[in-house]
């Protein structure tokens, strides 16, 4: 199974609830998700991300029956919107050693 074909876990909107679409920064994030690609304010295609750069510069929209497998760079003017919310870019780590581990844990790695 691809990203392009594997089942969404977000549930789907109650009839008649409002869909919010937002214009998505981080191309690499939305690999398997349904979007809109939009150019110079116009929707020009509506697809799954297949693939993206992780620069964001380039996504691969997924063949269907009407369309094929489509490349869409930023630099021409692409945005992709979608109704799942941005992700921040925090990174969270946290060191591990063994005092700061909990105590389960020391135990079952000795």
């Amino acid at each position: 199974m691809t990203a392009s074909t594997s089942s969404h876990s977000r549930p789907l909107p109650d009839y008649g609830e409002p869909i919010v679409l937002r214009q998505y920064i981080h191309w690499r994030r939305l690999i398997g998700e349904r979007v809109q690609i939009r150019q110079h304010g116009q929707i020009i295609r509506i697809g799954t991300v297949d693939e993206a750069m992780a620069d964001s510069t380039a996504l691969w929209i997924a063949g269907d029956a009407v369309q094929p497998r489509t490349m869409y760079e930023a630099a021409l003017g692409i945005e992709v919107w979608t109704d799942i919310p941005e992700l921040s870019d925090r990174v969270d780590y946290r060191m591990a050693s063994p005092k700061s581990s909990p105590d389960w844990f020391r135990k079952e790695s000795q």
